[in-house]
């Protein structure tokens, strides 16, 4: 088999390739910590880590640059991104979302600590639904959904 043979038989089996954030709709990357409850109890002092907070923040800024979203917050070792229905990036390709957001917090938050971290983007995307954030941060997501 030639190369674009090969090529062409492998986009014929990306069957999620085409999935969209549906246009209009408001939703929320969930990004997670891959193996966070060893690599924390590793590397930082735990309930609460000063350090490891600041490398949170800094992913969660990274995320923020790179979808131009406006609002993401950090809990533990996830962090949850607002993507509201202007967001094009990536023609709102699933797949693609998905991905470069967990590896923008991986890179981002590796880079800030000198270690190496994983991100994975867990329950991708919840779209016009609850929203899978903690009380407080709920009624302020939903504040600045109001007011777009």
């Amino acid at each position: 088999m030639r190369g674009d043979e090969l090529a062409a038989a492998q986009r014929e089996r990306e069957w999620f390739h085409s999935l969209r954030l549906p246009p209009g709709a408001w939703a929320v990357l969930r990004v997670d910590g891959r193996g966070f409850s060893r690599f924390t109890e590793t590397h930082f002092a735990k309930p609460f880590d000063d350090a490891m907070n600041r490398h949170m923040v800094t992913a969660a800024t990274a995320l923020v640059a790179e979808f131009n979203a406006p609002y993401a917050c950090t809990h533990s070792d996830e962090i949850s991104v607002l993507l509201p229905p202007s967001v094009a990036a990536f023609g709102r390709g699933l797949e693609k979302l998905v991905s470069i957001s967990a590896g923008t917090a991986s890179a981002a938050f590796t880079a800030a600590a000198g270690l190496a971290a994983v991100f994975a983007t867990r329950r991708e995307l919840h779209v016009d639904a609850e929203l899978p954030m903690k009380d407080d941060y709920r009624r302020l997501v939903e504040r600045i959904v109001e007011a777009a």
